[in-house]
């Protein structure tokens, strides 16, 4: 979505490009006969997806299924949903240049304001906007045809992400497992053994709330609540969770893919949707039997969460590390030293949380 061919005169300011293009969402929901709603309650506020037809519902929405809920009449926040194929709503070209597209999280320069985000992912070649006084957010994509496998396991993260932020409440990529009376944030970098760790306690007497991306406040006490009910593992060390085997979405397409896993179709009894945290752990694969814990800092502890939280997430700034800070900063942290014997990694986040 570039337009290197742009006139000065066909810029246009960030609220009058929201508005032209809350405009085509209206006529793509008029063309396809109305609209399909639905709602979630998420870290405790309500939220309305509402799709121009079905096209979009089938991959937006399996990844928030824990979370929906019944319609509610005012909900905090209203995200419109269409694509230019099924509603044959075309969008025009943008009023931006290549120089003005962040490369890595998609921002768009000089069209954020402290009311509009804009951003652009390239590889789902979806647009987001968010008018945050209106608490209206724009979800477009050109087609159904080509949506990642990422995009329908984390959908709407810069909306979520930039929405959530105004209200203390931090996107992170980081997972969390625990018991209702508490639990621990997962985080590192991909390839830690951090989604190994997070999916093996769905094996356990502990919980799930996410493996990739969290949603955490500091206030009152730290607090992690779950967004997405999915799960992604590498294709080539599937064999050492055997008992997720039959949750793989995309098991025709592990040759270019992570496996993707829907997990509130298999397991949603083991997924609670907020509770207090008790620790940081920063998973480490040893290659050793055995799973231990060893004590760290805080700053460590930020070292593996804020780099990769800020750079993958459009919209993360100061805000989001103070509210990552202020959270290390209250909780004791850990290297999980993951070991071979997969059993072993709960069982020692159960003892650490007992």
């Amino acid at each position: 979505m570039i337009n290197d061919n742009l006139t000065q005169s066909e810029q246009k300011d960030p609220l009058e490009f929201f508005d032209s293009v809350y405009e085509l969402y209206e006529q793509a929901e008029v063309a396809v006969g109305g609209a399909v709603d639905r709602f979630y309650c998420i870290a405790g506020h309500t939220i309305r997806l509402r799709f121009a037809g079905s096209a979009l519902v089938p991959y937006m929405t399996p990844a928030l299924a824990h979370l929906e809920i019944e319609a509610v009449a005012n909900p905090a926040l209203t995200v419109c949903l269409w694509d230019s194929t099924s509603t044959n709503t075309i969008m025009p070209p943008p009023p931006w240049r290549r120089n003005q597209h962040h490369p890595k999280r998609g921002e768009i320069i000089g069209f954020n304001t402290d009311r509009i985000h804009t951003s652009f992912q390239w590889g789902a070649y979806a647009l987001s906007l968010l008018d945050r006084d209106r608490n209206l957010g724009i979800y477009w994509m050109e087609t159904t045809g080509e949506i990642p496998y990422w995009e329908t396991g984390s959908p709407l993260r810069s909306i979520f992400n930039v929405w959530m932020g105004k209200r203390g409440i931090q996107l992170v990529h980081g997972g969390a497992v625990g018991l209702p009376s508490g639990g621990v944030l997962l985080v590192g970098k991909g390839g830690s053994g951090k989604s190994t760790t997070a999916l093996s306690c769905l094996n356990s007497e502990l919980f799930y709330a996410s493996d990739d991306y969290s949603l955490v406040a500091f206030e009152p006490t730290p607090t992690v609540f779950s967004i997405y009910s999915t799960g992604k593992k590498n294709a080539d060390d599937l064999e050492r969770l055997p008992f997720l085997a039959e949750a793989i979405s995309n098991r025709d397409r592990l040759d270019s893919e992570k496996a993707l896993y829907f997990l509130n179709d298999y397991f949603p009894e083991k997924i609670l949707p907020t509770f207090p945290l008790r620790a940081i752990l920063m998973p480490r694969i040893t290659g050793k039997p055995d799973t231990t814990l060893t004590a760290t800092s805080a700053a460590a502890a930020l070292a593996s969460l804020v780099p990769s939280t800020i750079l993958q997430l459009a919209g993360s700034g100061k805000e989001a590390c103070q509210v990552m800070m202020k959270v290390a900063a209250q909780l004791p942290c850990y290297y999980l030293e993951v070991g071979t014997d997969i059993q072993q990694i709960p069982q020692v986040i159960l003892e650490l949380l007992s």
